[in-house]
């Protein structure tokens, strides 16, 4: 776990889909943030509240408690963090920034699909004026001239 700029060692005592409990030989204090680190998985949380050893903390993004439990506790890929080391985490696409770039796609598509629609009706109604201000005149001429 990192909170601040060191790391220690903690026990994960139980896990929810936004919440870890924990027991650390000195928990950090309420309302800071810490990052949980195991293998290619990274919690970002609030220390929600702090007693003794222990202490409980609320998830950011969801947690998926199997994936986690089944992780490796060290990633082929990646080694352990050192102490003191940062972990670049804008690296690594996380769950929910795949979530927004899909549901940016799909707006885009959106909002493309409502421009078109708006361009055709608005091109049907130009075309409806126009016929309708030059018929009259047409057929003006056409009689005047059959």
């Amino acid at each position: 776990m990192r909170s601040g700029v060191s790391w220690s060692d903690v026990c994960i005592l139980n896990l929810s889909p936004r919440g870890v409990g924990i027991q650390a030989p000195t928990p950090p204090q309420r309302g800071s943030y810490v990052e949980i680190c195991r293998g290619s998985h990274v919690i970002v949380a609030r220390v929600v509240w702090a007693r003794g050893h222990r202490a409980g903390l609320h998830a950011q993004d969801v947690i998926w408690p199997q994936s986690l439990i089944n992780e490796p506790e060290i990633a082929n890929d990646r080694a352990p963090p050192v102490p003191g080391s940062m972990i670049d985490r804008r690296s690594a696409h996380r769950a929910s920034q795949r979530r927004h770039d899909g549901s940016r796609t799909a707006a885009r598509a959106m909002e493309m699909a409502c421009i078109a629609a708006f361009g055709a009706a608005l091109s049907f109604g130009a075309f409806g004026l126009v016929h309708d201000a030059l018929a009259r005149p047409l057929s003006e001429i056409r009689s005047a001239l059959g």
